[in-house]
């Protein structure tokens, strides 16, 4: 009865990983990126709430994921819907993804959303702590994003879209409240950055960030 009452615990975590100013050239920004989860060892409901904006303007980007995980080991299966509030607040899209852990360092995580007028797109992203001493640790992520098919309305074209490489210098303050630093490149890739060429738009920034992160 112990082992079955252990094993049903519901609790409540998560947190956000990112709040943090993104500074360019020209381009400073702000950015939000969180995620709780209620449930037991096994079976999770999860919300990813994603949000961001130019600095001291308004929000002009809301995402909220709802996933229903399955942890097997050291991999969780999601399943569940997503809902981009803005730019376009119409977008409604049906969502799978897989989130594992390898050792203690490092992460990894993939999506797929079909939008509600059949869009199909992805995204990965692999993330490393590397420890140097008891609270400061290096964090280097790698994330790209994809389409299988192209929508030139929305300067977009299938395969590889976009990239992005971050190196966060994080200090833990506490257990659950740290402070971090970091240079972050983005850049659009394959048919998405010939068709940005084409219009004049930018291809890639460097920023500085500063930022902090928390948890329940």
């Amino acid at each position: 009865m112990a082992q079955d009452e252990g094993t049903s615990a519901l609790t409540l975590s998560g947190g956000f990983d990112l709040i943090e100013m993104r500074m360019g050239k020209g381009d400073d920004a702000f950015l939000l990126d969180g995620t709780f989860s209620y449930g037991g060892a096994t079976d999770q409901v999860m919300l990813v709430t994603q949000g961001g904006g130019a600095l001291g303007g308004q929000i002009d980007e809301v995402q909220a994921r709802l996933f229903f995980g399955h942890t097997v080991g050291n991999t969780t299966w999601l399943a569940g819907v997503r809902k981009d509030f803005k730019p376009h607040p119409r977008d409604f899209h049906a969502a799978i993804g897989v989130q594992g852990t390898v050792g203690s360092r490092l992460s990894w995580e993939s999506y797929l959303f079909l939008s509600d007028d059949a869009q199909l797109t992805g995204e990965g992203q692999l993330i490393y702590q590397l420890p140097i001493t008891g609270r400061l640790y290096l964090e280097p992520r790698v994330a790209v994003g994809w389409s299988a098919q192209g929508a030139a309305g929305q300067g977009m074209a299938s395969g590889l879209t976009e990239g992005e490489g971050t190196f966060r210098l994080r200090y833990r303050l506490t257990p659950k409240i740290n402070i971090y630093t970091a240079v972050v490149h983005e850049r659009l890739l394959g048919g998405t950055r010939r068709l940005a060429r084409q219009s004049g738009d930018a291809l890639q920034s460097t920023m500085a960030v500063i930022g902090f992160g928390f948890s329940l």
